[in-house]
Order: C-alpha cells, then structure tokens, then sequence
C-alpha cells in the first residue's frame, strides 16, 4: 500500500529523531566505549563528553521541528542521506589530500543511486553555502558549519557519480575538511547506518 505524503513525512521524523537520540547511545554505554576507544583524554578529544548531552540533543530536535528545518527540505535530504546509508555497500569513494583541502570521488555502478549521490551533495553544498547546519548532535560537524563561510566547494558529475573539490585558506579549517573527508563520510559509505549514529572527533592538532 503506498503511503500518503502525511504518513511519510511521520515515518522520516521518526527516523530523524531516531538518528538524533541514538547517536551517542546511553551514557553508560558511551562512557565504555569511550574509555576503550580513546582513554582518558576522550573528553577533550570529542567535546562536551561526546554530545552525550540530553539537553543538547532536546534543542536541536526542538529547533529543527519548530523552525521548519523538519519541512521538505529537510525531508528531502533525510530520504537522500537514508537511502545511502542503506545502500551503503554499493558506494565507492576516493579521497586525495591536498594541501588545502581535499579531493573526492564518490561513485557507484548502481545506476539507480548515481542521482541520489548527486543531489545529496549538491544539497550539503547549499547547506554549506547558506550555512544551514546538519547534525548539530556531532562535533565536527558543529565546527565545520561554524567555519562554513571559508570553505570553497567545486562540484562535478561523474559517469558514475560526483567529484568534489573542498579547500580552504584557513589551515586550521583545512584540518575540519580533511576529517570530514577521511573520518566521516567515508567511514559513512564503509559502515552505513551504524557508523551514521556515532560522532566523530575533531581532527588532531585543531585549535578551536
């Protein structure tokens, strides 16, 4: 049976939401998995006790709701980013450093997700432009949006998907892009979903 506009729209807000309250998991289960991943200078590392903050997570689903950010744009690049993450095996990526950046290739023989790719950047581009901040619940995301007017994209498609060019004259935002490159999206395309609930930690050596 196919579901009405309303009935999906509920349906991805609850996804949203999901993805919001569960990136990080219980405290208890955090703080374990911190102390084994990272020891003790975890905190430092990813910032505010890895967003393990209720309040935090409270307002930015509360401002996301009520500013109209859960509207159609939101929608559209929340069925976007799903459909990767789901699809997450059938993607292949590319990353070369650069001195001031990076490029990337993000492909897939699917030519069903070839568009999907696409769009999705294209959104997180405009996102970056018009500084429209996406998964505010992680902190490299929170700092590159907070960076968002020295970041220089150029995009191209590709037969099977999209080039991007990311620089930056500022070194240290220099540092976000890469970890962004390097550590989430394509950690993204390795693991999918799992990976989509976790953080991830500011570079190293970046001075906020």
């Amino acid at each position: 049976m196919k579901l009405s506009n309303t009935a999906t729209y509920i349906a991805l807000v609850i996804s949203f939401t999901f993805l919001i309250t569960n990136c990080v998991g219980t405290e208890k289960e955090q703080e374990q998995k911190e102390s084994e991943m990272m020891g003790d200078d975890h905190e430092n590392m990813m910032g505010e006790g890895m967003m393990g903050n209720n309040e935090m997570r409270d307002e930015e689903m509360r401002k996301a709701m009520m500013s109209g950010e859960m509207g159609e744009s939101m929608m559209g690049d929340m069925r976007n980013i799903h459909q990767l993450l789901t699809n997450h095996e059938k993607i292949q990526r590319r990353v070369e450093t650069l001195d001031n950046g990076v490029k990337t290739w993000t492909e897939s023989n699917d030519p069903e997700l070839v568009p999907v790719i696409q769009t999705h950047v294209r959104q997180m581009k405009e996102r970056v432009e018009n500084n429209r901040p996406i998964r505010q619940m992680d902190p490299l995301f929170r700092e590159i949006f907070e960076h968002a007017d020295e970041i220089e994209m150029q995009i191209e498609n590709t037969e099977k998907g999209i080039f991007v060019l990311e620089t930056s004259d500022n070194a240290q935002v220099v540092k976000l892009i890469q970890q962004h490159a390097q550590r989430a999206v394509s950690e993204f395309v390795e693991q999918g979903m799992s990976r989509a609930m976790e953080p991830t930690p500011l570079p190293d050596g970046y001075e906020q």
